[in-house]
Order: C-alpha cells, then structure tokens, then sequence
C-alpha cells in the first residue's frame, strides 16, 4: 500500500475492520503469521504512536470546543519540550487544513449540547490524529453515518492529503461512485479471503475477464459486492441461460461460497497478484527468515503524570460542561461505593 488512497471494501463480517487493526498494530501479533513491513523493514515498537488511526465511533469530547479537543491531542503526543506557542500554531495549521476555521471555538457537542455537524465532527477526529503528522493514517469507516455529500467532502479531504505523500488507509462499506474514482489502491475482502488487490481502476477488468461484467451505469463499488455476494441481479448478466435457472432456486448460502473461492482461486493466478507478489519478495525484510516482529511496549512522547494531569484537566471541563449527565453517572455510582 503505497502513498494515497488505499481502500479495503467488502460485506459486513468480511475482516475490513479486523485487518486495518493487524496492520496498524492494534492487535497482539501472538497467534499471527506474517509480517507487516514499514519501507520493507519490521513494525517498530512505537509504530501507533508514529501513526494516526481514526476510529469509527468519534470519540471527541463533546463538551469540549474544536480547539480544545485538538490542544488536548497535542498535549499528550507532541514532546514536552515543544512550547505552547508552536503547538498552537500548529493547532491552527491543522484547523485551517480541515476547514474548520468558523467552528474552532464551536463546541463539538453531545446528546444534551448543540454543536457542529456530523462532517465537522469527523474532521475534528481526523485533526486530533494529525497532530503528529503522521505518514501513515488509519480510517476504520469514516463515511459511516454520514449523508452522501458529507462523505464526499471527507474522502475529498483526504485525497487532498494524500497527494503530499501521505499513505491513507481505510475501510469502507458501499462508497458512491464518486467516492470510489479518487481510490488508488483497492482491497477487496469476503469471508477474510483476499479477492482482489491492485489499482482500483483495474478492478473492473479483473471481474470481466473472470467473467462477470458490470452493467453500464452502475456503481462499481455496489457491483463488486453483489458478485462477491452471490447476488443474482449481477450474477445473472455471465451466466448463461440454463445455468441461472438451474442455479437460482438453491440456497444463497450455497451459491456465494463457489463465487468468492472462484474469485480468490482466479485472483492468486493473476497477474497482478504475481507483479505484486515479485515487488513483495524484492523487500529486504521480506527475505529474512527469522521473524523480527515481538510484541513490545511502546515508547510515549509525554511521562505518565503529565498525562494524567490532562486528563484530570478535561474530565474537569467536562464536569463544568455537562454537569446534569455527571451527577447522574455520580448517583448511579454512589450505591455501589457505599
């Protein structure tokens, strides 16, 4: 996955979430085979500190503002020794970068507050992991919950990061056609299985010359998973006549494991799966025998009280902030401590 937009697609259960986590080291190697290679070298240690990775529930703060949901990140991942005013000239980098300049001083806000919108609120969450500048960034389904306009603006941001050499990878569940043409890399799961990986414009080519041709006008990204699916309404187009009516009164679970074994038997004799598999062996990490990879602590950029210090800082404001939900959590928890 090189620098721009690396897109892992495929059904709900298919393992999108559970291979973004394995590759951003968020899953204890025990019990995995394989390595993860960062310019052809082994994962080091402190690989999720030097590497950004949004989640799909935003877990921003919502009684906190913009501004100070990103002061929060820089004080814990940027070097104490960095001073106040380069890191809030930083922050206002990052804000400007995202376009959230008129909503800054907004607070982001909570069931009970008022604040910005869903695109606000996402792009919040993506500063927060910017604020190391990391060259690598993990999206774990950033369009999910969002209307089709906002997601659009999202993957726009991001292609825009991208384009300055940075390697984006993310998850994603059924992406508008305009959303699918900025991809640059594909990656196409079912059932934890390796369908496709190559450019996402060859994706097309791929399933027609393993048979199954996308009618004009539909969306590419929605036609991968009604093949991979089983779907009739896709499948039907490469069948011939008899073999659909034959094949359509039997179970749907019957008929997408041969489709999905068919794609991933057809996709390990490609040739983009034997261009890729050269470029992998050619890594010199690729060539050791030993595996390097352990499963180590990482190092952190501030000490531990200096950590808890922020945080007792925000769960403070966010007391002053919502103080109905606070004292509901304090009287539901009094009973047990008495």
């Amino acid at each position: 996955m090189k620098p721009g937009l690396n897109a892992i697609l495929g059904p709900t259960g298919g393992g999108k979430s559970s291979l973004l986590d394995v590759l951003a080291a968020r899953k204890d190697p025990r019990g995995l085979s394989g390595d993860v290679l960062i310019n052809g070298e082994p994962q080091p240690a402190n690989f999720k500190c030097s590497s950004g990775y949004v989640v799909q529930d935003d877990i921003v703060m919502g009684t906190l503002t913009v501004r100070e949901n990103l002061q929060f990140s820089a004080a814990l991942r940027l070097p104490m020794t960095m001073r106040n005013h380069e890191k809030n000239e930083l922050i206002n980098k990052i804000i400007k970068e995202l376009g959230l300049e008129k909503v800054a001083d907004s607070k982001v806000g909570t069931q009970f507050i008022r604040g910005v919108s869903g695109g606000e609120r996402k792009r919040t969450s993506i500063g927060m992991e910017l604020i190391t500048d990391p060259s690598i960034l993990f999206l774990d389904e950033p369009t999910t919950g969002l209307d089709s306009s906002t997601a659009n603006a999202i993957l726009l941001l991001l292609k825009r990061m991208s384009k300055r050499g940075r390697t984006i990878i993310f998850s994603i569940h059924q992406p508008r056609y305009s959303i699918f043409k900025l991809f640059d890399t594909l990656t196409l799961l079912a059932s934890g299985k390796l369908v496709f990986h190559g450019p996402a414009q060859e994706a097309l080519q791929f399933f027609a010359s393993a048979g199954h041709h996308c009618e004009a006008y539909n969306n590419p990204a929605d036609f991968f998973l009604d093949v991979i699916n089983g779907d009739s309404s896709a499948v039907m187009l490469n069948r011939e006549e008899e073999d659909y009516e034959a094949n359509k009164t039997e179970e749907p679970s019957k008929r997408e494991k041969p489709i999905i074994e068919n794609l991933v038997e057809f996709y390990a004799n490609s040739s983009i799966y034997r261009e890729t598999k050269a470029e992998l062996d050619q890594l010199p990490g690729a060539q050791k025998k030993k595996r390097i990879s352990t499963f180590k602590e990482p190092t952190y950029a501030t000490s531990f009280c200096h950590q808890l210090r922020w945080i007792a800082r925000r769960s403070f404001k966010n007391l002053i902030g919502n103080p109905q939900a606070s004292m509901v959590q304090v009287s539901q928890l009094m009973p047990a401590v008495l």
